[in-house]
């Protein structure tokens, strides 16, 4: 292998390293600059030039482009931010509806006990006649279907008594005793819950209806009548705080829906975070660019990478100015970095230089070698030539003695 090739290929990473770190060098400076004039309110002072905000706004127009960036990048993140804060909230109101729905189903099953044993003893005080004539006037609608269940839990229960104590038979016998029992077993529970149901809904109107307004003073009340009044008391407690429970879960829920319908009209929220830092990206890379340029004019290195140069983007009398104001705001505690910078680039642009000789030696030397082969090629054409010439003329020399030949022959003739 060519040893140049190889000192191009050195070149060629050395470069690459020298230019990271000048692209490095390039954003610093920008970067440190544009603060620096960004924040410029009235004079700035530190010499013997002055330059107020709009002077400097007026000679460097990408100030606008720079804070144009800072703001919409600021405006995406606070987005972010509001995204990340729903998605919080969104979460806490998850776990709050569940917890709140927990409360709720305790509360309720606590309730249809209560209501259950005041309808207990509501339809127990009625069925034996108790002096309280509300009580007997209350269930007298539900009297008869709770005698109904009462009868027919015991029909059931009598009838499977006698169903287990049954004896004798085969098989098939006790195969269908169970299945029978198995039926009236479904029966009885069916039974017991409808019973349990019909004294909840007891224990659960009289409480709500009358038994607010009809318990009197309570010092007054003792037995049953003071043991209902206390069941109705708490049923309306419970109620009211079971009604608050519903009135935060109703707030929860709504809040709910208000947070996933705009996540659903900007397609979700972890879409919306990715495509914000995406944005956000982009954003930074055009920022740098600025600053890649700005660093590049004020370090006075060449920007053949943005197509143009300092030059021909203004005229003399605004790079003047514009010079002025980098020599003002970058102080002697830049002056290291743009040093550097000017150093590594032109560290480049000898490697440049260096891979152009190089190549231009290697380029030399493929000519030399086609030339070579081209005067070889030539070389080569002119023996052919010259090989045919004398062929053709011992052809020729041949063609006149048979001529001859002939002659002599037809003087025979």
């Amino acid at each position: 292998m060519d040893d140049r090739k190889k000192q191009i290929g050195d070149l060629e990473r050395q470069k690459k390293e020298q230019a990271a770190i000048l692209d490095s060098l390039l954003v610093r400076i920008g970067e440190t600059f544009f603060g620096r004039i960004a924040g410029v309110q009235e004079d700035v002072s530190g010499g013997e030039s002055q330059f107020s905000a709009s002077a400097v706004g007026a000679s460097f127009g990408e100030l606008a482009d720079y804070r144009s960036f800072q703001d919409d990048i600021a405006a995406s993140e606070a987005s972010i931010q509001d995204v990340e804060e729903q998605i919080r909230r969104f979460r806490e109101l998850e776990e709050g509806i569940e917890a709140r729905e927990r409360e709720e189903s305790a509360f309720i099953h606590e309730m249809a006990h209560m209501h259950g044993s005041l309808g207990k003893m509501l339809l127990d005080a009625s069925a034996a006649g108790s002096d309280s004539p509300s009580y007997a006037d209350f269930c007298a609608p539900y009297r008869d279907q709770a005698e109904a269940l009462f009868s027919k839990i015991e029909s059931l229960e009598e009838r499977i008594s006698a169903l287990e104590h049954r004896e004798g038979g085969n098989v098939f016998t006790w195969i269908g005793k169970s299945a029978q029992g198995l039926v009236l077993r479904s029966f009885l529970t069916k039974a017991h819950e409808n019973l349990d149901q019909l004294r909840r809904n007891v224990g659960e109107r009289y409480s709500r209806d009358i038994g607010r307004i009809s318990g009197g003073d309570q010092t007054s009340l003792y037995g049953e009548a003071a043991e209902i009044y206390r069941l109705c008391t708490d049923a309306e407690q419970k109620r009211e705080e079971l009604r608050a429970i519903s009135q935060d879960l109703d707030t929860l829920k709504e809040e709910k829906r208000a947070i996933s319908g705009s996540f659903s009209a900007e397609g979700g929220p972890l879409k919306q975070i990715q495509s914000l830092k995406k944005h956000i990206a982009r954003v930074h890379d055009e920022l740098k660019a600025l600053y890649r340029r700005i660093g590049a004019e004020a370090a006075s290195v060449g920007n053949e990478s943005d197509g143009s140069s300092a030059e021909a983007r203004h005229d003399e009398g605004s790079l003047s100015e514009r010079r002025r104001i980098f020599d003002a705001f970058l102080g002697t505690e830049d002056q290291e970095t743009v040093d550097s910078a000017a150093r590594v680039n032109a560290a480049i642009q000898r490697a440049e230089a260096d891979i152009a000789k190089i190549r231009a030696s290697i380029a030399i030397d493929d000519e030399k070698v086609k030339i070579e082969k081209f005067r070889k090629m030539i070389q080569d054409r002119k023996n052919k030539i010259a090989q045919a010439e004398k062929n053709i003329a011992e052809f020729e020399a041949a063609i006149q003695d048979s001529e001859a030949s002939i002659e002599k022959l037809r003087d025979l003739l």
